[in-house]
């Protein structure tokens, strides 16, 4: 039977938990990482932006400097997200594989059958996944939870994970958050808008289409039982021997390196492009 790996790192730093999982990403491309489920949170409240994003464009940076909000870059596609109060999955697996479709939208909606049955085991019984027809962007908007894509989770039509990918030519990383809590109206003042008029359309979206965990459970539901409740619901979906464990010391020399080029090429306002390369793949 095939062994899967379980890491649990807790909080780290916006920029460890994003050159951890890209040197999990390309170590499996190696060859030399089994299959990875890695759950996390974050010592601070840090803003990501998706690998193609326009950080110029889309956030206020002198904001985020003044807020003490690092904005780092996400290895994966998607929108900008404001991480704080959450459980962070990333799952990495080597491409081609045989418990996931060949294509991007299809083992999008396989990763997103474990997380319906992870809510499930966390008490969330009506979490299902946004069908295509009902997928949709209403308009332009620099925040990943004022959109739905395909087989992304939500509670009675509100967005509960938002998730994106990545996909190099032997290895694929999804992640996604979980809202254990959120502020919606700090998020939605990290955003650069064309008008007045768009960041209070935005605000409105992200009021009335999203949730969280303790809007649902009236704040009974902490990161460690969200966490159990993930480890259960992936260990049953994809029913291989699992096993926990840490990143080996080649992925540790990668996490490293990936680090220093961070550090090296972060800007005055703090915005750290952890992945200038274009070859990833996003819903």
């Amino acid at each position: 039977m095939e062994t899967w790996r379980l890491i649990e790192d807790g909080a780290c730093s916006g920029l460890l938990n994003m050159a951890t999982d890209r040197a999990i990403l390309t170590a499996c491309g190696e060859g030399k990482a089994q299959p990875t489920l890695r759950l996390y949170g974050w010592t601070e409240p840090t803003l990501t932006v998706g690998y193609a994003q326009n950080s110029d464009r889309d956030v206020d940076l002198t904001r985020c400097l003044a807020l003490g909000i690092p904005v780092v870059q996400r290895p994966t596609g998607g929108r900008a997200l404001l991480h704080d109060r959450e459980l962070t999955y990333s799952l990495v697996a080597p491409i081609p594989h045989p418990k996931f479709p060949a294509n991007l939208r299809d083992a999008f909606r396989t990763v997103s059958e474990a997380l319906v049955l992870s809510l499930a085991k966390l008490g969330v019984q009506n979490a299902e996944m946004t069908k295509p027809e009902r997928a949709s962007i209403k308009e332009r908007s620099p925040s990943c939870f004022s959109t739905l894509n395909h087989h992304e989770i939500t509670v009675n039509n509100k967005k509960l994970i938002g998730s994106a990918q990545r996909r190099t030519s032997h290895s694929f990383l999804q992640q996604g958050s979980l809202w254990i809590d959120c502020d919606r109206e700090r998020m939605n003042s990290l955003f650069q808008f064309d008008t007045l008029e768009g960041r209070e359309n935005n605000l409105e979206i992200l009021r009335h289409s999203t949730v969280s965990l303790n809007e649902l459970f009236a704040g009974k539901v902490g990161y460690e039982e969200a966490a159990q409740a993930f480890q259960m619901g992936f260990q049953n979906t994809f029913p291989v021997q699992w096993q926990h464990g840490n990143l080996s010391p080649y992925e540790v020399e990668l996490r490293d390196r990936f680090l220093e080029r961070a550090a090296d090429e972060s800007g005055a306002v703090g915005c750290n492009h952890l992945n200038q390369e274009k070859n990833a793949d996003k819903l």
